[in-house]
């Protein structure tokens, strides 16, 4: 009979399991945003090997309907989880389903909330984000463009985190939406049903 120890040792060794299983889900969660977002099969997919526990009839491709169930389950993931590992994947995961301005405000009070957390990977995944989106992040202390960024520089991701989100205190009436238009075949700002709210 298992003893007490044995049942937490159990316990903590099928966590490691499950979080596995959660890992590569998000990679596939990954690989369909892409292919949703490109027009064409993620690349993601060539490590199809190790989604074969999932089932041999895996979709491949990423319509209307699947998108708003994963950007439900993702959003709800992240407001649950925050500081699982697969929330970093969640983010982009997001950006690939749906591009408009809900979503950037969405990625900015995430901003806030991880930055007053000091989660620097997670600052920097969603300063990246913003960035991608048209959002004017990653600048230095004058203002000017920083090209090169690293998520292993912290402190540096962290310090252009606070000057972007003093920037957005300091100027209420600038939108800090202002971007390019959602890339064909996306969904924007109340143009469909993967706008984030």
């Amino acid at each position: 009979m298992a003893s007490t120890l044995d049942n937490i040792i159990t316990s903590v060794s099928e966590e490691n399991q499950r979080l596995d299983t959660i890992n590569l889900c998000f990679v596939y969660f990954l690989a369909l945003a892409e292919t949703r977002r490109r027009g064409y099969r993620s690349d993601l997919f060539d490590a199809l090997d190790h989604f074969k526990c999932f089932g041999a009839d895996l979709p491949q491709d990423c319509d209307d309907a699947t998108a708003l169930r994963l950007r439900s389950l993702i959003t709800e993931f992240i407001e649950t989880c925050p500081v699982h590992p697969s929330v970093l994947a969640a983010f982009r995961i997001l950006h690939n389903l749906s591009v408009g301005d809900e979503l950037k405000s969405y990625f900015i009070s995430k901003l806030k909330f991880f930055h007053a957390q000091g989660n620097a990977q997670a600052v920097f995944q969603l300063c990246t984000e913003l960035e991608d989106l048209g959002v004017h992040v990653f600048r230095d202390e004058q203002g000017a463009f920083i090209p090169s960024r690293s998520s292993c520089e912290a402190e540096k991701n962290m310090g252009v985190a606070r000057r972007f989100l003093e920037r957005l205190s300091a100027e209420p009436n600038v939108s800090p939406n202002s971007g390019p238009a959602a890339p064909p075949g996306n969904s924007g700002p109340g143009e469909g049903p993967l706008s984030v709210t």
